[in-house]
C-alpha cells in the first residue's frame, strides 16, 4: 500500500514542477481567445481526449458553448469558433487533420502540448506549453510503468498536468466572467 502513496507523491511533485513552468502570457492569450469564441471545440485522443471532455464540460458549466469533437451532438465549426487541440507530442495524426480542417473552416486553433516545435504548435494560432516530465525528479516508484521511452509514464504525467491546468483555467475564466458558484451549479447536469 505504500507504493500507492509514493507514486501519488512523485506525480504531485512533477505536477508542481510543470505548473511552475507555465507561461503567463500563454495563459492570458488562451483566456482572451476563449472569451471571444462563439463556440469552443475540444479535441484529443487517449488521456488527452478523456481530460479534454472534462474541460469541455466545465466550460459548459461556465456558460460557454463548448463541445467535444466526435460526439454525435457536436455542431458544425464556423468562423469565429475555436478548437482546443490537446496532444503531448503535437504529432497525433487525427488531431492534426482535424485542426487543419478547423482552420479551413475559419476557426482558430489553440494547441495544448509538451512540444513547442511540433507540427501542432506550428499549425496553431496560439500554443500553451504544458511540460510532461521533469528530468530532475526520481520516479523510483512510478517508473514501474516505464521511463522517458515509454508512453504510459509520460502520457499519465501529461494527463495529470493538463487536468490541473484546465481546472486552474476554469477558475480564471469563472473569475473573469463574474460567474458565481450558484450560476455554475445551475448548469450542472441534474438528470444523472
Amino acid at each position: 500500500m505504500e507504493k500507492v502513496k509514493k507514486v501519488a507523491k512523485e506525480m504531485l511533485q512533477n505536477a508542481t514542477w510543470s505548473t511552475e513552468q507555465l507561461n503567463e502570457k500563454d495563459i492570458k492569450g488562451m483566456v482572451d481567445t476563449l472569451l471571444k469564441a462563439k463556440k469552443i471545440f475540444v479535441l484529443g485522443v487517449g488521456h488527452s481526449g478523456l481530460i479534454g471532455k472534462v474541460f469541455a464540460m466545465k466550460l459548459a458549466h461556465l456558460g460557454f458553448n463548448s463541445y467535444v469533437v466526435g460526439d454525435v451532438t457536436t455542431p458544425s465549426l464556423k468562423e469565429g469558433d475555436v478548437m482546443v487541440a490537446i496532444s503531448q507530442s503535437g504529432e497525433t495524426s487525427t488531431v492534426l487533420t482535424l485542426c487543419r480542417k478547423a482552420k479551413e473552416l475559419g476557426g482558430k486553433v489553440i494547441a495544448i502540448t509538451s512540444s513547442p516545435k511540433s507540427t501542432l504548435s506550428k499549425l496553431a494560432n496560439h500554443t500553451v506549453l504544458i511540460r510532461a516530465k521533469s528530468k530532475n525528479i526520481d520516479f523510483a516508484n512510478f517508473s514501474l510503468l516505464g521511463d522517458e521511452a515509454h508512453k504510459n509514464m509520460s502520457g499519465a504525467l501529461f494527463g495529470l498536468n493538463i487536468y490541473l491546468f484546465f481546472y486552474g483555467l476554469i477558475c480564471e475564466l469563472a473569475d473573469v466572467t463574474g460567474q458565481t458558484p450558484r450560476q455554475i451549479d445551475s448548469r450542472h447536469a441534474n438528470i444523472e
